[in-house]
């Protein structure tokens, strides 16, 4: 099986998805609007071949959908997408994300063409304007499958198209890789509070330090930390905030992590929490459940999908500080919850989003719409 794949060489996402194919023996060639040149990840790694158009999206400028840049930009890139698909002949050519991969996909005009929603590219793009809007229905309409990484995600697809079936593919866990480490934290640490996530306003981590600062006040009798891993355009003006609330002591912003590395820092944390305004699955999540860590989050639509509230994590309001700190607090004073919220947690992961099986399903529906062609 060939497929030729539109996406990110440097998403995370992407290389998993690579690495996970080419190991059960799928040839790839990963096509790049982006510079590939500092993308080391995929050297190495056997069926698989990485090209990139000779120049970057912004160095043309091109940060929206204008139709004159078809004209220029996307003439060639679109020239280049095609020459390179003739020379491979692959059996698919499968985008990941739409409002930029996708559309190069679909104005390639190869078939069977399949795409995969990620998360803004279906919860923020087409609702920026008009034109946006019409330009995922037309990727939409030109796919002859299209994936989601979650089923409300899936849901919010089904605004744009009348495809009545949307299979969901997960970005699920590498069991082998998070599973529970012992806790190296210092008893001088006291009781740790941790987050893995991108440092920006959709993420809620502002409502995190709000929600600690809460608790930190209202608890002076406990040893709190608050650990916070990941970059982002707000660091800064988060460090402010914990600056200003006089909590720098206590919240240490530790940057970014590399991801073989993640099980045994969340390994490290007694609670995890995640606040985001606006959540399409939470990757973070199912990856602190599947190492055993009891789990706090909002009720984005994403996170309800993967806890169930009181069973295997705390489920609380999105943007208030107040009931996320009071959840925190009851899983401070409760061991015996925190167990079980962690054994729930990873059982529910070990069922619904082990990356092996996530893997599988994608080859089935690959073999499927492979089938669906030839007949």
């Amino acid at each position: 099986m060939k497929v030729f794949m539109l996406s990110n060489p440097a998403a995370i996402h992407t290389q998993r998805w690579v690495s996970a194919l080419a190991k059960r023996g799928v040839e790839i060639m990963l096509y790049s609007f982006y510079p590939c040149e500092k993308v080391d990840y995929y050297r190495g790694i056997k069926h698989v071949q990485v090209k990139s158009f000779w120049q970057s999206r912004d160095s043309k400028g091109i940060k929206g959908f204008i139709l004159v840049k078809l004209f220029t930009y996307y003439r060639a890139l679109i020239k280049d997408i095609r020459n390179s698909i003739q020379t491979f002949h692959p059996d698919i050519v499968h985008a990941h994300y739409l409002s930029d991969n996708g559309l190069f996909g679909a104005l390639a005009g190869f078939h069977p063409f399949v795409v995969s929603a990620w998360g803004t590219d279906v919860y923020d793009y087409p609702r920026r304007s008009w034109s946006r809007a019409c330009v995922i229905k037309y990727i939409l309409k030109k796919a002859d499958r299209v994936l989601s990484t979650s089923h409300v995600m899936a849901r919010e697809l089904a605004r744009y198209t009348d495809k009545k079936q949307i299979p969901v593919t997960p970005f699920g866990v590498d069991m082998r890789l998070f599973k529970r480490f012992p806790k190296k934290h210092q008893e001088t640490d006291g009781f740790v509070f941790g987050i893995v996530k991108t440092l920006e306003y959709g993420y809620g981590i502002d409502t995190l330090i709000d929600a600690f600062a809460l608790l930190c006040k209202r608890r002076p009798d406990l040893n709190l930390c608050l650990r916070i891993v990941g970059e982002g355009s707000e660091r800064e003006k988060l460090q402010l905030q914990a600056i200003n609330l006089g909590l720098a002591e206590k919240i240490v912003f530790e940057g970014k992590v590399v991801h073989d590395h993640l099980p045994e820092v969340i390994s490290s944390f007694d609670v995890f929490v995640a606040l985001s305004r606006v959540e399409s699955f939470g990757v973070a999540v199912v990856e602190a459940m599947a190492v055993g860590c009891p789990v706090v989050v909002s009720d984005a639509p994403g996170f309800t999908e993967i806890v169930k509230s009181g069973e295997s994590g705390l489920i609380v309001e999105r943007e208030n500080p107040q009931q996320a700190s009071e959840a925190m607090e009851t899983l401070v004073n409760d061991e015996t919850l925190r167990v079980t919220l962690a054994q729930n947690g990873e059982k529910r992961v070990r069922e619904l989003y082990d990356w092996d099986k996530n893997v599988e399903n994608m080859i089935e529906i690959y073999q499927e719409i492979m089938e669906g062609r030839n007949v």
